[in-house]
Formats: C-alpha cells, structure tokens, sequence
C-alpha cells in the first residue's frame, strides 16, 4: 500500500484564506469543492440567520452538516441492516 503524501493547498472560506495541510489521496480539486460548499452554506446561513458574525455562522454550518452526516449515517445502517436481513433470509 502506498503513503499518502502530505501537500499544502490554499483554499478561501467566507472571505478567509486558509492554507490547508491535506492527508489525503483526494485531489485537490475535489477538497477545493468541499471548501466552495462550505462557503456557499456558510453564506446561505448567513443570509438566513441574518448575522454577520462569522463565528456563529460557522458553529450553525458545522451543527446543519453534522445533522446531514448524521441522517446519512443512519440511512446507511438501515441500508445495511436491511441488506443483512435478507442475506440472512436467502442463505437460511
């Protein structure tokens, strides 16, 4: 297996330039679209909450994708649960 090699790459998130250490084979471009995801959610929340406050903006952005993550996972586990069931059921 190889080693993922670590590399720097500059991204810019509701007007803020980071520079990011990435650890991960994902290219550049796709981290690139995460980061223009987050921005255009961070911005949608923005207008939304109607706050210019970055901080809370952030933590609102950070608690909406926890939430999808979390919907996501569980359809996952149900995915899978229903799956095993119905091995079970075909190799009975």
């Amino acid at each position: 297996m190889s080693k993922v090699k670590t590399r720097t790459i500059e991204v810019e998130i509701y007007d803020q330039k980071y520079s990011l250490l990435l650890k991960t084979p994902l290219p550049d471009s796709e981290v690139r679209k995460i980061a223009a995801e987050v921005d255009s959610r961070m911005r949608d929340i923005a207008a939304q909450a109607n706050t210019p406050d970055s901080l809370k903006v952030a933590i609102l952005t950070a608690l909406h994708l926890a939430q999808e993550y979390k919907e996501l996972r569980d359809r996952c586990e149900q995915k899978t649960d229903d799956l095993n069931r119905a091995l079970e059921a075909v190799l009975k």
